[in-house]
Formats: C-alpha cells, sequence, structure tokens
C-alpha cells in the first residue's frame, strides 16, 4: 500500500470555506491536513477512519492488542 501526500490547506481557507473541505473528505476519502502560521496542527479525517481509530484505541487501552 502507498501512502499518499496529504492534502494541506490554510485554516483560512476552511474558516472561509468548512463545507468544501468537508465534501472533499467525505468524496475522496482522504483526510486534509489543516496549517496555521506554517505548522501542521490538525487534520479533518473521514468519520469512518476516526470511529476505526477511537476503536482500536478502546481496544489497545483495554489490554486487546493484535
Amino acid at each position: 500500500m502507498q501512502l499518499s501526500h496529504p492534502h494541506v490547506i490554510p485554516i483560512t481557507h476552511l474558516r472561509n470555506r468548512p463545507g468544501i473541505a468537508c465534501q472533499h473528505v467525505a468524496i475522496t476519502d482522504e483526510p486534509i491536513v489543516v496549517q496555521r502560521y506554517k505548522r501542521q496542527d490538525g487534520i479533518l479525517v473521514p468519520l469512518r477512519e476516526s470511529t476505526f481509530h477511537r476503536q482500536m484505541e478502546a481496544k489497545f487501552r483495554a489490554g486487546q492488542t493484535p
């Protein structure tokens, strides 16, 4: 599996057009990295991916590592 480079957008674009960013994530199923003051501080991920990561974290914390 080859990982592609994440799509990076400035926070000002996210503030001005949050719907477009959400639509991009939903359609492409790829995350968007949010950049603020030249730092990449946040990320928008598809809901399915977020749910998967939360479930894996809960299993890990419960000692159920694969």
